[in-house]
C-alpha cells in the first residue's frame, strides 16, 4: 500500500470489550503496513445505572472518565510497537464518534459486538451504523470465536461484473500486495442479469450459457489487473450460489474478504448476508455514486 509523508490515520473503535483488543490489534497491524498512524476512539455513553452526564455527580462523572481513560491506555499498550497511537475519548453515542472520527480517516476498524453484545447477532448497531455512511473503508471483524483457523491466507473480493468493481478490486489488490498473499475473486453468476436471457432454455443449456458468460464477465472485470499487481497471484472462482453465501464459504480461511457497499441508510442484502456470516475480516468499500466519478 502506498503511504504519504502525512498519511491518514487508521481508526478503531474501544469499548470494554476483549473483541475491542483484537480489533487493536488487527487495526494496528494495518497502520503498519500503511505506514499510517492508528487512532483509538472510546465514546464515553451515558446514562450508566441511571446516571447521565446532566445529573451525575463531578466524582461520579470523574470516575466514569477514569475508568474509559484507563480501557484507552490497556487499548493504546495492546497497539504494540512501531506504529504511532493517539487515543481520544468523545462523549456521546458511539457510531457519532466514529463517524466523525472516520470522515478524516483512511479506513475504520470495527469489532462485530463489543461490550453486551447478543450471542448470535454477529454484528452489532455500531456496526451497522458506520458501515455504508462514511466515506473511507470499513473492516468489520468477526468474533474472534466464531471459527479458529490457523494460518489464515488469502484475500477474498467479490466481483459483480459492474462498473465500479475496480474500487474494490483496487483496495483488494492493495490489501494482498501488502499481505504478501494471493487473491481470490469470486463471482456469483445468480448475480448477473444475464441469467434471465436463458430462463425459457433447458437447464443444461441455461448453466452452460450463464455459466459461461458469468466467467468471462470475471475475466473481464479482472483484466489489466494483473500487470497493475503482478505480484499478486490471482484465482477465478465463478460459483453458482446466492453472492453472500459464495462469499462467506470462500473467505472460511481468509485473511480479509473484501465487498463494496454504496452510501445508504441500510447496507444491501450481499453486505448484510456477509457481515451477519461471515468469520473472517470483512471490509468494506464504499461506492462513489455515478454524479462522484
Amino acid at each position: 500500500m502506498t503511504t504519504s509523508p502525512h498519511p491518514r490515520p487508521v481508526v478503531v473503535g474501544v469499548d470494554a470489550s476483549e473483541a475491542a483488543l483484537h480489533a487493536v490489534a488487527f487495526a494496528a497491524d494495518e497502520a503498519r503496513r500503511r505506514g499510517a498512524p492508528l487512532s483509538l476512539v472510546h465514546a464515553l455513553t451515558w446514562p450508566f445505572g441511571g446516571f447521565s452526564d446532566a445529573n451525575a455527580s463531578p466524582e461520579v462523572q470523574s470516575l466514569v472518565r477514569a475508568a474509559a481513560e484507563e480501557v484507552l491506555g490497556a487499548a493504546a499498550g495492546g497497539a504494540g510497537g512501531g506504529v504511532e497511537v493517539t487515543a481520544s475519548l468523545a462523549d456521546g453515542d458511539p457510531v457519532h464518534a466514529l463517524r466523525e472520527a472516520a470522515a478524516t480517516a483512511q479506513l475504520l476498524v470495527v469489532g462485530s459486538r463489543g461490550a453486551g453484545g447478543v450471542t448470535g447477532l454477529l454484528v452489532g448497531s455500531t456496526a451497522a451504523g458506520v458501515v455504508g455512511h462514511v466515506a473511507c473503508p470499513v473492516v468489520v471483524l468477526p468474533d474472534p470465536a466464531a471459527a479458529v483457523v490457523r494460518p489464515r491466507r488469502s484475500v477474498v473480493v467479490g466481483v459483480r461484473g459492474a462498473p465500479d468493481d475496480d474500487e474494490v478490486l483496487d483496495f483488494a489488490f492493495a490489501a494482498a500486495a501488502a499481505r504478501g498473499t494471493d487473491l481470490v475473486a469470486v463471482h456469483a453468476w445468480q448475480d448477473v442479469v444475464l441469467e434471465t436471457a436463458y430462463r425459457s432454455l433447458s437447464p443444461l443449456a441455461e448453466q452452460a450459457g450463464v455459466g459461461g458468460d458469468a466467467q468471462r464477465v470475471l475475466a473481464e472485470a479482472l483484466a489489466g489487473w494483473r500487470d497493475k499487481e503482478p505480484g499478486v497471484p490471482v484465482r477465478e472462482v465463478v460459483v453458482r450460489d446466492r453472492p453472500a453465501r459464495a462469499l462467506v464459504a470462500a473467505g472460511a480461511t481468509a485473511e480479509l474478504l473484501v465487498v463494496g457497499q454504496r452510501r445508504r441508510r441500510w447496507p444491501g442484502p450481499t453486505t448484510h448476508g456477509v457481515l451477519h456470516r461471515a468469520t473472517c475480516p470483512v471490509a468494506v468499500v464504499p461506492l462513489r455514486e455515478e454524479a462522484d466519478r
